[in-house]
């Protein structure tokens, strides 16, 4: 089994959430690899920068950094691409929405996402595995 973490775990386990926490440790015990889209790299990557610019801080980005250390990237290539192209084809002739970013991070790898962030719950009914967290 696999996980992939979504940007909203990432940041509430940044910010000490015990149970995003609890459940990585849960999760840790039952699965083969810990992933990361390299859009949720991105997303966290522009955040911290920000804050580097705007406020000369630089512990947000030593902090993002050192979290990625322990994680498997899970690069966005065509094929990625062709199967989130799909997967919103589908989604749009079901009339349902969800953010473009996150179709792809969906697409990005074979696994059960873990994220706190309720646009993924549409992706279940698509056949994909995932958990949303309740902060």
């Amino acid at each position: 089994m696999k996980i992939l973490l979504d940007t909203s775990f990432l940041i509430e386990l940044k910010k000490g959430n015990k149970n995003a926490l609890n459940t990585l440790i849960d999760r840790k015990k039952k699965t083969q690899d810990i992933l990361v889209s390299s859009l949720t790299i991105y997303e966290l990557l522009a955040g911290a920068h920000y804050i580097l610019k705007k406020h000369d801080d630089i512990k947000e980005l030593k902090q993002i950094q050192e979290m990625l250390q322990n994680l498997t990237e899970a690069i966005i290539d065509i094929k990625v691409i062709w199967k989130a192209a799909e997967l919103k084809a589908d989604l749009l002739v079901s009339g349902v929405t969800v953010p473009d970013i996150d179709i792809i991070i969906a697409c990005s790898e074979d696994a059960e996402i873990i994220t706190y962030d309720r646009d993924f719950q549409p992706l279940t009914n698509f056949g994909f595995k995932v958990t949303i967290l309740e902060k």
